[in-house]
């Protein structure tokens, strides 16, 4: 990989060695008496000039599947503002063989989550020249998702722009709150309050077992509780801290509750489990997800009462909900079509590509504007009479720098909530032994390289 990278980043030097030049100024002078008139802006540079180009593009766990995914995401919005750009999807092939043909392509789209794996693979370029001289606003969009780039760019790089973004949400089952004669949850709750009503509506009756909330696995709310999972100066997991040890009561207090664990020890019962066998009175979820998921209630029989409230947040971090989650655009250093690139990604981030996007319901938009959030999934009438706007009452969390051993990392948490139903152990050894698990882990990798 080493010489993979090595290689990428001396094309890449070659080919960014030209400096753009960004538009001028006309003439007038300074402002130097009193009847100066006030300096013009910078004409913006036009970098692209239309003339026909290809664009090879690629998802990397960015949710563009097929053909149809990139014409209604990607294509459309390009070609409505750039007639002579052609999006081709790349399909059936990964970045590690892309990078060992020599043929990345001209835009990659990712998720924060996997960014730091794509900056790796040495496919990140710097956009600050083309966001300075195309005058883009970083202001309008989501700020977490801006502030999540610039932790990635140590030297003030900017290697990707949001184009669309997530947002944690809790769905419930008004039937089953009725059921019970329990109040329904409401915005702004914190996870002690969601715990409280989940100890109320979790009853067995007439034969069926009725849970209070599938918390999922430990990510779910250490990554809102803005964990690190590593020291990365000392390369060292941090799984024992009093972030961990909080987020792991939480979990210990929602498995003391008679009936969530039942008699094979299974504790997680998944999001069918809330929409499909309507069993479970919460489930904290992404926005997106759930938005994919419920043309399934339009089928006969399958509706049911239910609605939904912002994610909960910790009683010490109040107004804080889910991590903050976002795709975003890159392009590679060796992309030939840099300026296309550019001009393309810039139609997908226009006020009229977002508001297009979101009214389907397909991403939620990475602009922070309120008129354009109202209209998400409008055309799909999916949260007509639904407690949308809810969702919002609380911002999307900050999340801790990521690492190389996050993913597998998580995967250690999870068995350490695993030895704490199925064997009894304390938070405490759930925890050391989870951190344990990751130091060998990043040990070898370290050892590998």
């Amino acid at each position: 990989m080493r010489t993979k990278k090595a290689a990428l980043l001396a094309v890449a030097t070659t080919m960014l060695g030209g400096t753009l030049l960004a538009g001028c100024s006309s003439g007038g002078g300074a402002g130097t008496t009193a009847n100066n008139t006030e300096t013009p802006k910078p004409v913006k540079e036009e970098l692209y000039n239309n003339e026909p180009v290809t664009l090879r593009f690629y998802s990397h766990n960015a949710g563009i599947l097929n053909d149809a995914d990139l014409e209604t995401l990607i294509g459309n919005p390009v070609k409505a503002k750039y007639p002579n750009i052609t999006i081709e999807l790349i399909k059936g092939t990964n970045l590690d063989k892309m990078i060992a043909a020599g043929e990345v392509p001209d835009i990659i789209a990712t998720s924060n989550y996997y960014l730091h794996d794509v900056l790796q693979m040495g496919l990140g370029s710097d956009l600050n020249q083309w966001i300075k001289s195309q005058n883009v606003d970083l202001n309008r969009f989501e700020p977490e998702t801006i502030n999540v780039m610039k932790k990635f760019g140590k030297n003030g790089e900017m290697f990707g722009i949001p184009y669309a973004m997530n947002y944690g949400v809790v769905a419930y089952n008004k039937d089953i709150f009725d059921k019970f004669g329990v109040p329904y949850p409401k915005d702004g709750m914190t996870w002690n309050q969601i715990l409280d009503l989940a100890r109320q509506v979790t009853r067995a009756d007439q034969g069926t077992q009725y849970i209070g909330i599938d918390l999922q696995d430990p990510p779910l709310l250490t990554r809102a509780y803005s964990l690190p999972v590593v020291d990365e100066k000392q390369e060292k997991a941090v799984l024992t801290s009093d972030g961990y040890k909080k987020v792991f009561g939480i979990y210990q207090q929602l498995y003391d509750i008679r009936g969530v664990v039942d008699s094979n020890k299974k504790y997680t019962y998944g999001i069918d489990a809330f929409l499909k066998d309507q069993k479970v009175a919460m489930f904290p979820y992404w926005i997106s997800a759930l938005t994919a998921r419920l043309p399934q209630l339009k089928e006969p029989g399958k509706d049911f009462n239910w609605d939904v409230v912002s994610f909960p947040s910790f009683d010490d971090r109040p107004g804080l909900g889910r991590e903050i989650d976002f795709h975003l655009a890159m392009i590679p250093p060796t992309s030939n079509n840099k300026k296309a690139a550019f001009a393309a990604i810039q139609a997908l981030i226009t006020n009229e590509a977002q508001l297009a996007m979101n009214k389907t319901g397909s991403r939620l938009s990475a602009l922070s504007d309120p008129a354009i959030r109202k209209q998400f999934a409008a055309d799909a009438k999916l949260y007509d009479g639904k407690n949308l706007q809810g969702i919002f009452a609380v911002k999307p969390a900050p999340l801790p720098e990521a690492t190389a051993y996050d993913v597998k990392s998580y995967g250690f948490l999870k068995e350490g909530i695993k030895s704490m139903v199925n064997e009894g152990k304390d938070i405490n050894t759930a925890l050391r032994e989870s951190n344990e698990k990751a130091d060998k882990y990043i040990q070898e990798m370290k050892n590998s390289k």
